[in-house]
């Protein structure tokens, strides 16, 4: 893996290669569903369900990888993926991610062979997977630390990822969606839940990744929940979900609806990544996760990307 940290980096200018990865997105060579998962309501994933989830590491030995304090990055391009900026911002350089696993069912320290998982008496596999080297981050420009606003980055990598049905990138909100329009609607949450820092504390359940659906609520009605410090952070850039059950999905999870193509499901995209997750201070039963909107900066991603 690359030494050293990534270089930060911003860029102005939109690159007309990336319109042809839009275009491509459009053909559904993104955001893959198969309505046989999406109606299953099974809490851990098919092998090759949601595979745009990445996992961040910052080095350690090859046989003991380390990950990057629960850190999950979205692939949306072959060499690009979105994490929060707050992830990228360690204050020691050996902390900093220097690379991402893709493709990886199992949150265990194995990240060089495929995981098989046995379920109502049916095997299911997956390949090794894939780690790539980061190369650089664009963190955004307004992105103030401790603050839930513009918490929001991008992985350049050094090269493609291989794409295949165990990887697969997520799609873009589309440019025609209206902000707020999701209030009160069921949305599909995915990724790795936060395990604890002593591996003998770690059940085989807590490392596979799962999927969960909630429903995104009012700004108004979470900030009735909310403890003070989360509260003042709010703003409209804040999509709030709620739920009767808390899974503890790890920073950058990736909050997704769907297009629908001849009165059918045709692919998930980008609704938001997950920044804060707490219980809510009035209501013991409700669980409240927050996720930053992407669509605000669709924009700000394709002049970034290459």
């Amino acid at each position: 893996m690359i030494e050293g940290a990534p270089v930060f980096f911003l860029r102005c200018g939109v690159l007309t290669v990336f319109l042809t990865v839009i275009q491509g997105q459009e053909q559904q060579q993104c955001g893959k569903l198969r309505e046989t998962q999406f109606y299953n309501h099974k809490l851990f994933t098919d092998p090759d369900e949601h595979t745009w989830i990445g996992r961040l590491f910052n080095g350690g030995e090859p046989d003991k990888p380390e990950p990057v304090s629960d850190c999950l990055a979205v692939l949306i391009h072959q060499r690009y993926a979105i994490l929060t900026a707050l992830c990228t911002l360690y204050n020691y350089p050996s902390t900093l991610p220097k690379y991402i696993v893709f493709g990886d069912w199992r949150a265990n320290p194995n990240t060089k062979t495929g995981d098989c998982r046995v379920a109502s008496e049916i095997t299911q596999c997956s390949p090794s997977p894939q780690a790539v080297d980061i190369e650089e981050f664009a963190v955004h420009p307004l992105y103030v630390k401790g603050k839930l606003d513009n918490d929001i980055a991008l992985a350049k990598l050094v090269r493609n990822v291989e794409l295949s049905e165990f990887v697969q990138p997520l799609c873009l909100p589309p440019a025609q969606e209206i902000e707020g329009n999701y209030i009160g609607q069921r949305l599909e949450i995915a990724g790795f839940q936060y395990q604890p820092s002593n591996r003998e504390e770690v059940t085989e359940e807590l490392e596979w990744r799962i999927k969960a659906t909630r429903h995104a609520s009012s700004l108004e009605y979470c900030t009735s929940v909310m403890e003070p410090l989360i509260k003042e952070n709010l703003s409209q850039s804040i999509l709030c979900v709620v739920g009767v059950k808390t899974n503890y999905l790890q920073p950058g999870s990736p909050l997704m609806d769907f297009e629908l193509m001849d009165g059918k499901p045709r692919n998930y995209y980008l609704v938001g990544i997950k920044t804060f997750g707490t219980l809510g201070r009035f209501r013991s039963w409700t669980f409240i996760d927050g996720y930053l909107r992407i669509l605000p900066f669709r924009n700000w991603i394709l002049r970034n990307i290459e």
